[in-house]
């Protein structure tokens, strides 16, 4: 998503340098010379002879994960796309708000198309479509299309197998490395003289601060700390969103990552886990975060911080720049942070590999290989290029992938927030680097988002994680899901103060602890031999 920029003079062209993401899952950033308007017989397409005459395009129907925004409708980029790849693209893309909604009952329609994209990558709902015989198995096909086996790293692909066959039944969509800390209302620090927290102590001070002293000075108590946000149905949105304050707790959100004692456990007995609920209590009995954040859908939090509602919720190093799209004083009234510090002054940046779900080709495809053939392409810094920045002479006048460096005017930048976004792009990262920092389109802004994920990065400890694919701990929501939702609303309760810590505890040591001590064997097992 691409910010509108103000109005300036309409063939005003402002040259800048992009910055290459400070970290990235892999390589050193490719070498390529794409700008975005290639010979649709470059050799970077497909990997196939760039003399052989082109077959006729393959009709390709794609069911895409796509902001609002953009308008698909005789999209000059989608043109592109299709010439540069030779397919013809039929494009569904529900809003993203309800995706997941959308997709469960896609899979369930019998009418599927010829590619689709889960968000989720390779989750409980990939397994089960699999196991149903929904989708096509792509580990006999997937080394004959370079650009995948080049750009797909093999933790991506260990990432996705199946734990029901082993097989590969998606493409990973690879990504550049996130780094979650939290994004904060600079402007309401400022006011009440208070600098962003990197610990918890300070978190907390913050936090009443924000809830209690007016930071918008309107003279109502109408402000909150804090937010969280839940991205599909049946996930506690405590577990999404909470990354930079668990931290504090040396709580890792993910799975894959020890506890401090240098052991693997699950999360519901890792010494973090209370104290972590517990101080979300105090927060909740001290009415400084946000009531809703029980119910709260994704980008609800943003939202709620857009309009001045709370003052810190979860990002990363791009967000501020990311979220001019949604409010063009972003980069005047955010900041990004890292993660707090935990009690040995650590502040822990898990990493798990950088993918950001993935594509499936289901079973009732016609044509596996111009499928696998568009994907190969989109592989490529030239896709790359296309989805992220546009079509020379409508979105830009100049760009050069290995520097970064562009040339555009601002009506070109507002026309490109119509016509793609980092949604569109096939893989979102070429050998680890993305086209272009999302929404920082002038030298201040491009700065400041260096400074501020320097600075961030600086304070964090990065810890890569391994993708954990221990069975019966990915399939509990599955195996047990009463159980899982009532562990959920327990949770939930404790924090809001409906059932005691003992009532709790309880609960923990009489049904959580025995129904998931085979999945905790064999996952800790796993963990054993792969995370060493």
């Amino acid at each position: 998503m691409k910010k509108k920029m103000a109005r300036r003079a309409a063939m005003t062209a402002v040259t800048l340098t992009l910055i290459v993401p400070l970290a990235t899952a892999c390589g050193d950033g490719n070498s390529g010379n794409a700008s975005g308007s290639s010979s649709p017989n470059a050799s970077s397409g497909t990997g196939t002879g760039a003399t052989s005459k082109p077959a006729a395009p393959v009709t390709i129907k794609m069911f895409n994960r796509v902001n609002a925004g953009i308008v698909l409708e005789n999209n000059p980029i989608v043109t592109e796309a299709e010439k540069l790849a030779n397919v013809k693209l039929s494009i569904e893309a529900p809003p993203i708000n309800n995706y997941v909604d959308k997709l469960q009952v896609l899979m369930a329609s019998g009418d599927l198309p010829d590619l689709v994209y889960n968000w989720g990558g390779a989750d409980t709902n990939m397994e089960t479509w699999a196991k149903n015989g929904l989708l096509t198995p792509l580990d006999d096909q997937i080394a004959k299309y370079p650009n995948l086996m080049k750009n797909i790293t093999k933790e991506m692909w260990d990432g996705v197998k199946s734990v029901n066959d082993g097989k590969t039944y998606i493409i990973p969509r690879p990504n550049v490395v996130n780094h979650w800390g939290y994004l904060i209302n600079q402007q309401w620090l400022d006011k009440l003289q208070l600098k962003a927290p990197t610990t918890l102590e300070e978190f907390t001070n913050v936090c009443k601060a924000f809830a209690k002293n007016d930071p918008d000075g309107n003279g109502k108590a109408d402000t909150y700390c804090v937010s969280f946000s839940n991205p599909t149905l049946g996930n506690n949105s405590i577990w999404n969103a909470s990354n930079f304050l668990a931290s504090a707790f040396s709580l890792p959100i993910v799975n894959g990552a020890k506890d401090k004692d240098g052991t693997y456990k699950i999360r519901e007995k890792m010494s973090g886990y209370i104290p972590y609920l517990t101080y979300l209590k105090q927060l909740n009995d001290e009415k400084l975060i946000d009531p809703e954040f029980l119910i709260n859908k994704i980008y609800v939090d943003q939202e709620k911080q857009n309009q001045g509602k709370v003052g810190i919720i979860y990002g990363h190093q791009y967000a501020v720049m990311a979220n001019l799209s949604k409010d063009k004083e972003s980069d005047k009234k955010l900041t990004y942070h890292a993660v707090l510090k935990d009690s040995q002054g650590v502040a822990s940046d898990w990493v798990v590999p950088a993918t950001w779900g993935g594509w499936m080709i289901p079973k009732s495809t016609k044509n596996v290989d111009a499928v696998l053939k568009f994907l190969d392409w989109g592989n490529t810094t030239e896709a790359n290029t296309l989805f992220q920045i546009g079509v020379k002479g409508q979105t830009y006048d100049s760009y050069d992938a290995a520097t970064k460096k562009i040339v555009r005017t601002a009506d070109q930048s507002a026309k490109l927030a119509t016509l793609t976004s980092t949604y569109m792009t096939i893989a979102n990262a070429i050998d680890g680097s993305a086209a272009t920092i999302e929404g920082a389109d002038t030298e201040e802004r491009l700065a400041k988002y260096k400074t501020q994920s320097d600075d961030a990065l600086k304070q964090m400890k990065v810890i890569n994680i391994p993708a954990v694919r221990s069975p019966k701990i990915l399939n509990l929501n599955n195996a047990i899901p009463d159980l899982v939702k009532k562990k959920d609303d327990q949770e939930m309760k404790y924090i809001t103060g409906a059932i005691s810590l003992q009532q709790f505890q309880d609960f923990l040591d009489k049904e959580w602890y025995p129904a998931t001590a085979d999945a905790e064997k064999e996952y800790v097992d796993y963990m054993n031999k792969v995370g060493k």
